[in-house]
């Protein structure tokens, strides 16, 4: 997929947007909290301008589709299906977590990637994901939402020896995560601290762009938040 793409973000606390065009990322973010409502669709039309295009010359539209905040996702995903049905172009819902783990890998080199991102009553958010040159990353396993104590352990194909970076700001509990995934810290590289829940807007492009290339995009009344809770509910009753 070539030349112009918008991908949206109004799962963070400041909403923001980018449009990909050829190779450059143009971006914007909002400087005022929790106003998605009310900036996104006048930013998009900012951007666009500074960068000479119409929406008419969108092919694609990828929205950070969770998880996260409820009304900030359903914010998202309704802009990015009015504007894929008005210009009849795919749209694609992309998950937080691997948003994360690619922004991730991009800053460390590492080419296994582990995301914990705070929920509600002590939960956490959790994937695990591997480096890919078509995909961007592949996850492995599920996404998961739960107590650390009760994650799902990695496959031991999965595991194995492999040395792994971490995302997110659920790892306050990491003890109990690494012994729920049975992996020793030796296979965990911490650094320092662990980046806060913002998105970074090249890494979501990035990412869209090589989904886009493999045929993921899906027509705009297609498009579905990423609310990890449902998803595995539903795999329980498959």
């Amino acid at each position: 997929m070539s030349n112009c793409l918008l991908a949206i973000d109004t799962t963070s606390a400041r909403c923001s947007a980018a449009i990909l065009l050829d190779t450059k990322v143009h971006t914007r973010s909002s400087d005022r909290e929790r106003q998605a409502a009310q900036l996104i669709l006048p930013m998009i039309e900012d951007l666009m301008t500074s960068v000479d295009s119409s929406l008419a010359e969108l092919v694609g539209i990828a929205v950070a589709a969770g998880p996260g905040s409820f009304t900030g996702i359903r914010i998202g995903i309704g802009v990015a299906q009015g504007l894929g049905l008005s210009l009849s172009i795919p749209v694609l819902a992309l998950s937080n977590l691997a948003i994360m783990a690619m922004t991730a890998i991009a800053e460390s080199g590492c080419d296994n990637v582990m995301v914990s991102m705070k929920a509600r009553d002590s939960e956490v958010y959790f994937a695990s994901y591997r480096g890919s040159a078509s995909a961007g990353v592949i996850l492995l396993g599920q996404e998961q939402v739960c107590r650390p104590a009760n994650l799902q352990s990695l496959s031991a194909a999965d595991s194995g020896s492999h040395n792994w970076c971490v995302a997110g700001d659920g790892w306050d509990q990491k003890d109990e995560i690494l012994r729920a995934l049975q992996l020793d810290t030796e296979h965990v590289q911490f650094g320092q601290s662990q980046p806060a829940v913002e998105l970074n807007l090249g890494e979501l492009c990035k990412l869209a762009k090589l989904r886009f290339q493999l045929g993921e995009g899906v027509a705009a009344e297609q498009l579905i938040p990423n609310y990890v809770k449902e998803q595995l509910d539903y795999s329980r009753l498959g």
